[in-house]
């Protein structure tokens, strides 16, 4: 209105309206908003569930774009954003304390094309990116102690990224999963 009424004026940030909230875990709460971002705050474990239908915000899945994970969530659970049709982005605070990444965690993400994991992460379960047609992208921590062999099953166009000579590269070798390499990073 101002623009085409030569009016002038001042902007400021827009602020989506959380549509549905919840808890996730013991510590762990949840709020999706207008604009399909999925944000998980507080500490501690995300919750485990045990099927995609169980997840508090199954009703709403079908409207999540993005994901932002809290810098003081330690585990993802299990089916957490498994059959997410939308999920195109997950993002990481910075000063991330996860650890682990649960069964199915991201299980059918189908627009899914990047993940860069914090270096926290240590361990990825069965099918935790599995059936994520679209990932192309995934960069591993060099610490990475754990990946079960079907983390990335049926994930076809997925490219690993792993520094050499890690537990990372020993996995894609040995699971037949295309990666490419950058230099392993010393830290006293």
């Amino acid at each position: 209105f101002a623009i085409n009424n030569n009016i002038a004026y001042t902007t400021r940030a827009f602020i989506y309206v959380p549509v549905a909230e919840g808890t996730c875990g013991e510590n762990a709460t949840w709020q999706l908003f207008e604009n399909g971002e999925l944000k998980i705050n507080g500490s501690g474990a995300m919750e485990n569930y045990t099927s995609h239908t169980q997840q508090p915000w199954a009703n709403y899945r079908h409207l999540i774009k993005k994901v932002v994970i809290g810098k003081d969530i330690t585990a993802i659970g299990n089916y957490a954003f498994a059959y997410t049709q939308n999920l195109a982005s997950v993002e990481f605070e910075e000063g991330s304390a996860l650890k682990s990444i649960g069964v199915l965690s991201f299980m059918n993400a189908a627009k899914l094309t990047e993940v860069v994991l914090p270096d926290t992460v240590d361990s990825i379960s069965a099918y935790g990116f599995g059936c994520c047609y679209e990932l192309t992208s995934v960069v591993l921590p060099q610490g990475i102690s754990y990946i079960y062999p079907t983390a990335f099953m049926n994930s076809d166009k997925v490219v690993l990224n792993v520094a050499e000579g890690t537990f990372a590269e020993t996995f894609a070798i040995n699971n037949n999963i295309a990666y490419t390499t950058r230099a392993f990073i010393y830290v006293p």
